[in-house]
């Protein structure tokens, strides 16, 4: 009895893995079926010389009635080819037999790595990933753009220096201005920063942008995906001792923190002279300025995940027609005002020992024909009590002609901190597409001090906000 049943179920298992066989390679081998693809074009923005670009991915899909075997899947460029393809796991350039049922699709991811290409300007790199299918010959197109760059990878400046602007400068790990040198940055340069990487000065630091021509600061990751996402790269140091800077018409983006400032050694002297500027979109502050002397004017701060703006550890700052604009929130809950003011830091001589208080005088922070504004119901952070007494320490502050937001609690009739100031919504652009320039109806038109307009008569827009005789708050003049 046994004999028979196992007989029986040796048939069983030789029938069925007939019928398995055979229906599991029903492949057809008809021409006429042609494979169906999510793009006819795999795009990369600009890519650096040397280094890799993100992952695009190409989906392969089959929409006939019959499954198929693709002979292979190939690099038009072979080995030679400066992308890389990986089909359904299995790397390339060259894959061979591989299975898709009707109605399945597969990935193709597919990378880029540029070889210097000896030229200052962009230059097309183009290559093509072949299909072949039952004898039929599909492609589809790779393109990819490739920029040769100034490397500098962990590098100090010793001697004053002048970066070229023929091609991009781009910084691994740091860039570090030494205490007696001077990097000049001129107009049209632009220096891109991977991950974590930073621009450090001990020395002096002359950025000299023009409205025409600013100078661009921002991560080496160009792809569309990334012009949104801050903390990218560190940012740029001025370091304690760091003196006699200045920096016109720059764009700063996408970093940690944007632009930090620290200690002035030299009494009298200005830390740094910044103008014409945006920094934002920053993962902790925009401008963070601790125990510095800072001058401000037709400046953008925005979009930060901590606070636009921290002046921290005393010092003194003069901001005029200076835009403020905290809106972030996309993708982080933010954490703090758009404008922080501090005058004191705590630490501790040993572990776990007692924290200790230690005041900084905040000698000035002065406010003129400026907007601070943003998402939350308070954007002023006033920082000067540890544990809920005051620090010892002067905490000088002053809004005159300005628009900022702040909660009914805080009387704006307080003469000591505030002259001419509104709560309005100054109505920006569009604050979706990083626009802060003033709308039609803005209340912040035709408001600001005619005096101080006089001393910064060009605003972030290379407009004479003079012509009408009206200036209008913030870093931006509306022209009808």
């Amino acid at each position: 009895m046994l004999k028979k049943i196992l007989n029986r179920f040796s048939v069983f298992l030789i029938v069925s893995s007939a019928l398995w066989a055979c229906e599991s390679d029903n492949f057809s081998s008809s021409p006429s079926i042609k494979l169906a693809f999510s793009t006819d074009t795999v795009l990369f923005d600009t890519v650096f010389t040397t280094i890799g670009s993100s992952t695009r991915y190409l989906k392969v899909y089959n929409t006939s009635k019959s499954d198929v075997r693709i002979s292979s899947v190939a690099l038009a460029g072979g080995s030679s080819s400066v992308y890389r393809i990986n089909v359904d796991g299995r790397p390339g350039p060259l894959v061979k037999d591989i299975p898709l049922r009707s109605g399945d699709s597969l990935f193709v991811m597919v990378e880029v790595t540029i070889n210097p290409t000896l030229s200052d300007a962009p230059l097309l790199i183009p290559d093509s990933i072949v299909f072949v299918t039952n004898s039929n010959i599909q492609d589809v197109k790779l393109v990819a753009w490739g920029q040769d760059v100034y490397l500098h990878n962990a590098v100090t400046i010793e001697n004053d220096t002048v970066f070229p602007v023929n091609k991009p400068h781009l910084i691994y790990d740091y860039l570090f201005v030494d205490k007696n040198a001077t990097l000049t940055i001129p107009a049209g340069a632009r220096l891109h920063f991977h991950n974590n990487a930073q621009l450090v000065v001990a020395g002096t630091l002359k950025v000299e942008g023009t409205v025409d021509m600013p100078v661009i600061m921002q991560a080496d990751r160009l792809e569309k995906f990334y012009a949104d996402k801050g903390g990218q790269w560190g940012g740029v140091w001025l370091s304690a001792g760091s003196r006699n800077n200045s920096i016109a018409w720059v764009d700063i983006k996408n970093a940690i923190i944007g632009l930090m400032v620290d200690t002035c050694f030299t009494p009298g002297t200005p830390t740094l002279v910044l103008s014409h500027s945006k920094i934002g979109n920053a993962s902790y502050v925009a401008f963070l300025a601790r125990g510095a002397r800072v001058d401000v004017d037709n400046c953008l701060f925005y979009n930060s995940a901590y606070s636009c703006v921290a002046l921290t550890l005393g010092g003194r700052y003069r901001f005029y027609h200076t835009t403020i604009a905290n809106y972030w929130g996309d993708y982080m809950f933010r954490k703090g005002p758009a404008l922080l003011l501090n005058n004191y830091y705590t630490y501790q001589l040993v572990q776990n020992g007692p924290i200790l208080v230690e005041p900084r005088n905040l000698e000035e922070a002065s406010f003129f024909n400026s907007v601070i504004y943003g998402s939350i119901s308070n954007e002023l952070g006033l920082d000067y009590k540890y544990n809920g007494q005051p620090v010892n320490a002067s905490f000088a502050y002053n809004f005159t002609d300005c628009i900022l937001r702040v909660p009914s609690s805080v009387n704006l009739n307080e003469s000591e901190h505030f002259l001419r100031v509104k709560r309005d919504d100054p109505k920006f652009k569009d604050i979706a597409k990083w626009r802060f320039e003033l709308d039609t109806l803005s209340p912040a038109k035709d408001i600001g001090d005619v005096s101080i307009a006089n001393s910064f008569p060009i605003d972030l827009n290379g407009i004479n906000r003079l012509t009408d005789g009206k200036p209008d708050l913030g870093a931006f003049e509306r022209i009808e």
